[in-house]
């Protein structure tokens, strides 16, 4: 990887080392609820929002695909993340005390 300018990495060969797949009740009951690797029974998991319970399914899904990767938060540069319902606000707040860029 180089950096090109401030904002801008060029990427020799992007490599996709592990993922990690979480999923609530909803999921865990769909056609691809075998697909998870880690499904939850409490849609909220305890928190007092469905905001907070979904930045946590981001915090559990980053952990388990760095784990499974075989590597520690300190190898990781970065992180791409999302969902499904575009609101990437519970991916920023969910991943931003593991402090990964």
């Amino acid at each position: 990887m180089r950096r090109l300018g401030q904002r801008t990495l060029e990427f020799d060969r992007p490599t996709i080392l592990s993922h990690g797949a979480v999923g609530g009740k909803k999921e865990a009951e769909g056609p691809l609820g075998g697909d998870f690797d880690q499904t939850f029974q409490d849609t909220t998991l305890q928190k007092e929002s469905w905001e907070k319970a979904e930045s946590m399914l981001q915090t559990e899904a980053a952990t388990l695909a760095i784990r499974k990767a075989g590597l520690e938060k300190s190898d990781i540069s970065m992180i791409f993340a999302g969902d499904l319902l575009n609101q990437c606000i519970s991916s920023t707040f969910g991943l931003r005390e593991m402090d990964i860029p």
